[in-house]
């Protein structure tokens, strides 16, 4: 004899989902089919739950992800709507939202330079920018000027790092830049003295 699957809580449900209680009752007989336990509780399949954290189709076995709530995001995605505004607009839980906002990202290159950003690239720079061409050369001398001033960066601080002052010259009596051999054998031969002279 087959074993019934336990049945989930209301609470249950919607913490699986990332929603309120009052969010999943109001999906009651659309995308879930409770039934009333003999504590007056209301009880859920777990099956449709996972059905809803899949975006399938209650009821369907051979079930898609249904093309018209990816449609619906896509286009609240495109109109720039965050995604707790997604959430709320299609009543779809938090992690099927992120889940096609990933989606989205890719099909859409994986960047979005939205209007605002634009606008406070142009008005950073003081450059009117006038089509996509324009924009995508903007970000291109950016990435060179952002490279070559690492570099300069870089090779300023290689330089400071490696100026290790002046000594003088104990053969010439006149100063020359410290190399780092100078400091070893310096260390050297203030050790070799001490021991030769028993610490005094």
């Amino acid at each position: 004899m087959a074993s019934t699957p336990t049945l989930l809580t209301r609470r249950q449900v919607a913490a699986l989902l990332g929603v309120s209680e009052t969010e999943v009752k109001a999906r009651d007989n659309e995308a879930f089919h409770p039934t009333k336990g003999a504590d007056g509780s209301w009880r859920y399949p777990p099956e449709e739950v996972a059905a809803v954290l899949r975006g399938l189709v209650v009821g369907d076995s051979g079930a898609e992800p249904t093309g018209a709530v990816c449609a619906a995001a896509f286009e609240l995605f495109q109109a720039e709507k965050k995604l707790p505004e997604v959430v709320i607009a299609l009543k779809q839980p938090p992690a099927l939202v992120r889940s096609l906002r990933s989606e989205y990202d890719v099909m859409a290159a994986s960047l979005t330079i939205t209007p605002v950003s634009v606008a406070h690239m142009a008005q950073a720079l003081r450059t009117p920018i006038r089509d996509e061409a324009q924009l995508v050369s903007l970000v291109a001398d950016l990435g060179e000027r952002f490279s070559r001033e690492y570099q300069r960066g870089y090779d300023a601080g290689f330089a400071d790092a490696n100026d290790l002052g002046e000594i003088v010259d104990p053969i010439t009596g006149k100063p020359r830049p410290l190399k780092p051999g100078d400091v070893a054998a310096g260390s050297k031969a203030v050790e070799e003295r001490w021991g030769r002279n028993g610490g005094e």
